[in-house]
């Protein structure tokens, strides 16, 4: 499978008053033709950073991408200008965005914010964007879409809005698209249906898929590989079969141990009830994160070097990487003190 997009060495930080928060420290992956790669981690691990660096929406100041490169078709988006990035954004590249309450514009109506894309980048005229809103309200399965189309955002339940921010971000069927949680705050049944309708326009567009959830079921029933975050670094990445069924790097072990199964009881050794298992211990500051591993304080299988030296992302197996001394003895190059 040939590459689509290629991010490698992605840095992104956010320059405050005094200090400087690293958001996104050096993330590298690959997203091939017509593939789902779902991205998974608790929420300040960098997923939604990572994403808008893609999209170059990072707001400037105080943020500001530091190092790496963007690859789409090998064409490098961090390199090009804002003029050129405006038509590459919706045409070849476009994002759904976690909240469509507050991502769609309450002043105007869903037909016309859907026709603005078709007019910027197909060159249609209104009346022949606005039909072509009206398609693909129905494409996304909302009822009625010649009425939808001249109704506001207020107007629509969640999951609805939800489908419109899937219309505008299929206008033009993209190569790429980035859907950052977007089932988040809707109920299961909606969540479904809005994970069906992704299914089926990615195959019936061939558009590759970056996915961002902290929903691992979402993962393993939607995506084909998964990149797990974790304090702005990559630490595995691996198919989902691989990762479900044997998951290395210890917090990739901890978020599949803290998942609760439905009308599973497990007990001690002495018969009382053992609790749900959590990973312990909170997120490092991104302002200053700790000497060696950045998981080092909350894994339970910590070694004397993973307080001293930050581990680098190794090969394990074909298509199976991860950043833990438990499985190579390679080392990041930057190690100064309290960063790395």
């Amino acid at each position: 499978m040939s590459n689509l997009l290629e991010v490698k060495g992605l840095k992104t930080h956010f320059h405050m008053h005094g200090y400087t928060v690293r958001a996104v420290d050096g993330v590298d992956f690959e997203l091939g033709e017509g593939e789902t790669v779902g991205i998974v981690g608790e929420s300040g691990c960098g997923k939604s950073q990572t994403a808008m660096s893609i999209m170059r929406l990072v707001p400037d100041p105080p943020g500001r991408i530091e190092a790496g490169e963007v690859l789409l078709r090998g064409k490098n988006l961090l390199k090009v200008s804002e003029a050129e990035m405006r038509k590459i954004r919706g045409d070849h590249i476009s994002m759904i965005f976690q909240e469509p309450m507050t991502s769609l514009n309450p002043v105007f109506t869903v037909g016309y914010q859907i026709s603005e894309v078709l007019m910027l980048h197909r060159d249609m005229t209104k009346g022949d964007a606005l039909a072509e809103s009206a398609r693909l309200l129905d494409l996304v399965g909302i009822s009625d879409p010649g009425e939808r189309v001249k109704e506001y955002p207020f107007q629509l339940s969640g999951g609805l809005r939800q489908r419109v921010m899937i219309a505008i971000a299929m206008a033009c069927e993209p190569d790429v698209m980035i859907a950052d949680e977007p089932t988040t705050a809707l109920d299961v049944t909606i969540q479904a249906q809005i994970l069906r309708l992704m299914a089926d326009l990615k195959h019936r567009t061939g558009t590759s898929i970056m996915f961002i959830t902290h929903d691992l079921a979402v993962i393993a029933s939607f995506s084909d590989r998964v990149m797990v975050m974790y304090a702005g670094v990559a630490v595995e990445q691996a198919s989902v079969r691989e990762i479900f069924k044997k998951p290395l790097h210890p917090y990739t072990q901890g978020l599949l141990g803290s998942i609760p199964v439905l009308g599973e009881v497990k007990k001690e050794a002495d018969g009382t009830r053992r609790l749900l298992k959590a990973i312990p211990g909170t997120l490092p500051d991104h302002r200053n994160f700790p000497k060696g591993c950045r998981f080092a304080p909350r894994c339970t299988k910590v070694m004397a070097k993973c307080l001293e030296a930050e581990p680098a992302l190794v090969h394990i197996e074909e298509g199976h990487q991860i950043r833990c001394f438990l499985y190579g003895d390679d080392v990041q190059e930057t190690l100064t003190g309290g960063t790395s």
